[in-house]
């Protein structure tokens, strides 16, 4: 879906859903670093939270720049 095509408060919630989002892996990495068998996690596990992490990041800022885009023209 693209931004443009989105109201202002749609962006607003999926920004918000986004950061929920990411604010639960961070979560979970933290949780899985603290863990005793952390050493034990497989690799893979890591390298998906971190994916998930980047794909929210980069769907926030697109969120934001189009916001920007809107709001504060240049």
């Amino acid at each position: 879906m693209r931004c443009a095509n989105l109201s202002d408060d749609q962006l607003w919630r999926l920004i918000a859903e986004n950061t929920e989002k990411l604010s639960a892996l961070i979560r979970q990495q933290i949780e899985l670093d603290d863990a005793e068998y952390s050493a034990a996690i497989h690799p893979r596990a890591r390298a998906d939270l971190i994916r998930f992490a980047s794909g929210f990041q980069r769907e926030y800022r697109q969120y934001a720049d189009e916001l920007r885009r809107r709001h504060y023209p240049v």
